[in-house]
């Protein structure tokens, strides 16, 4: 039976590292929206931190359709 604790002591770790990682992402990109003060984006991010569900979908859109824009136009060349 303690065989089975620590599989389950294991995965509730790892899921918790995942849901940290991701979050850190979330507030990552949702600082930048703000630096920027994108008002759509910083209701998306928030409509999805309020509903625990789609906060890190919105991140990731956010990182590949405005972040990654931003920051290929920064470059000088």
């Amino acid at each position: 039976m303690n065989f089975f604790w620590g599989i389950g002591i294991y995965w509730m770790l790892f899921f918790f590292t995942v849901a940290l990682l991701l979050f850190l992402f979330w507030l990552w990109m949702f600082i930048e929206a703000l630096k920027k003060r994108d008002t759509m984006w910083i209701i998306l991010f928030l409509v999805g931190l309020f509903t625990m569900m789609f906060g890190w979908i919105f991140a990731l859109l956010y990182y590949f359709l405005e972040y990654e824009k931003n920051k290929k136009g920064s470059k000088k060349r």
